[in-house]
């Protein structure tokens, strides 16, 4: 009987857990938080989590957003830090458009590093940087 209460407890307390973490919509936002699988996605999602901001996060959103699409990594993580360093980030889909960014782009500077491109190292080392912030 000990033993059944205890998986009860544990799994009512998981249930809880899935139910808040899958629910929750913590920044008041109406669409759920989403990660990228692509460049490309994450692009979109970035422009799209900031399409509310202030003029100044929408345009750095923008710039990292056209940059991530033309491969343009160095200006991209450029406007992504300027965000990170706004201190204005407000929302959790905010945030997270943000790190599904920085985590398509480190994926994808890996694949450019692994095909020799010199400047996909110099903008990985930036990458690193922006990260540690």
């Amino acid at each position: 009987m000990k033993d059944f209460m205890k998986q009860l407890v544990f799994g009512l307390l998981s249930l809880s857990i899935f139910l808040l973490v899958a629910g929750c919509d913590a920044d008041g936002d109406s669409g759920s938080l989403r990660n990228s699988q692509s460049v490309d996605g994450a692009a979109d999602h970035l422009t799209d989590a900031f399409d509310g901001s202030s003029a100044k996060l929408k345009k750095h959103a923008q710039a990292a957003s056209d940059a991530m699409r033309k491969k343009k990594y160095k200006s991209a993580l450029i406007s992504i830090q300027e965000i990170k360093l706004s201190g204005q980030v407000g929302s959790v889909s905010e945030g997270v458009a943000v790190r599904d960014s920085l985590i398509n782009l480190e994926q994808e500077l890996i694949g450019a590093m692994e095909d020799g491109d010199p400047n996909a190292a110099k903008s990985y080392q930036l990458l690193k940087r922006i990260n540690q912030n």
